[in-house]
């Protein structure tokens, strides 16, 4: 009977509601902060006596279920943590550059400052991440072609000998000449890459993805998704104009202008597509060091991871649900996982260097 007096007691239920609060937001606070609903609230009411023993029998039940989600978090996040997850590093600043003559410098090692001269322009390491081209001869019969790279797991970012930056994400290869002295600034990329280009009205900049397809601008800012393990390509214009031409065998050749929020979808020996009001955080959140998934399958979500943490991904079975979250890149891989399991449709086990998901 004192059991029931104490757990019926209008200020203890009220005490011990705000202690729950307490505990399961410390738990829940990040997940929900992630997704931007996280929301504090601080209205207070009068319980009714006809509602007391209700309550009890309601404060029991959720103490019972706050700890054994509490007590099975725990145990997931120290499972995850003690697993082979901290075999698996988030990317960074790593890159290597190439020259024509087939000689290199690893960037990751190389001191800031200038590295080299070759061809006419100042090759310039400004900190860790950033490379930069000063040209000082317009001498075309000096360029000579340059090729920088990222590894899985890698990202880096190039000013170009016009002024064009571009930002590497993973496994990506972008060439382009040590000098602009021709009548088109062209460069050629595979994988993923961030433009802002240069305006020069005299000299039109070509990005080249493939031998069939090629995008020709003046001075604008766009995003090239370009991966072979990946069934589109994407072209997505987020200021200026863009003119995107495809070589293929069901239209033969076609062409567009599309406008800023538009993008591309290039699919092989297919007619490209174009969508509107595209979701530009979505696609740039990794220039700023993001995972941003809007309504996102898993194939693509674990695509992105299996590039940025250099990990194999095998599935084992079909996980249908779509995924939401915005998480920084530099997360460990098991906080990572973590917040995609919260929504309880997908799981994940780690082996050496290789994450199954589980449904």
């Amino acid at each position: 009977m004192q059991l029931f007096e104490e757990l019926t007691d209008e200020k203890n239920i009220e005490a011990n509601l705000a202690w729950m609060d307490e505990v399961k937001s410390k738990q829940s606070y990040e997940a929900l902060q992630q997704a931007g609903k996280f929301k504090r609230s601080t209205k207070r009411f009068k319980l009714k006596p006809i509602w007391i023993a209700a309550a009890s029998i309601v404060l029991l039940a959720g103490a019972f279920f706050i700890f054994r989600n509490i007590n099975n978090g725990n145990a997931n996040n120290s499972e995850m943590a003690s697993s082979d997850t901290t075999k698996l590093k988030p990317g960074g600043n790593r890159a290597t550059l190439t020259f024509e003559d087939g000689s290199s410098i690893d960037l990751t090692k190389a001191k800031n400052g200038l590295m080299k001269n070759d061809n006419g322009a100042d090759i310039i390491k400004l900190s860790d991440g950033i490379l930069m081209y000063d040209p000082h001869n317009t001498d075309e019969n000096l360029s000579a072609v340059h090729t920088l790279s990222t590894p899985v797991g890698g990202q880096y970012q190039v000013t170009l000998p016009d002024g064009t930056k571009v930002w590497l994400n993973a496994a990506t290869t972008l060439k382009y000449p040590s000098q602009f002295t021709t009548g088109e600034r062209k460069v050629e990329v595979h994988g993923e890459a961030y433009f802002e280009v240069a305006k020069d009205e005299k000299k039109p900049f070509r990005v080249v993805l493939t031998d069939s397809t090629d995008i020709v601008v003046l001075g604008t800012h766009f995003n090239v998704m370009s991966y072979n393990n990946e069934k589109d390509k994407e072209i997505t214009l987020l200021e200026g104009s863009v003119k995107i031409s495809q070589q293929s065998a069901v239209k033969g050749m076609q062409s567009a202008v599309i406008k800023p929020g538009q993008q591309v979808v290039l699919t092989h020996n297919s007619p490209f597509t174009i969508h509107d009001n595209i979701d530009s955080e979505e696609i740039t959140g990794w220039k700023d060091g993001w995972f941003v998934f809007h309504d996102a399958p898993i194939e693509s979500v674990m695509r992105q991871v299996e590039r940025w943490y250099d990990a194999k991904i095998v599935y084992k079975g079909e996980v249908k649900e779509l995924f939401n979250a915005t998480i920084l890149r530099k997360e460990p891989l098991s906080k990572l996982l973590h917040y995609l399991e919260t929504n309880g449709y997908v799981h994940f086990k780690v082996e050496n260097k290789t994450i199954y998901v589980l449904p």
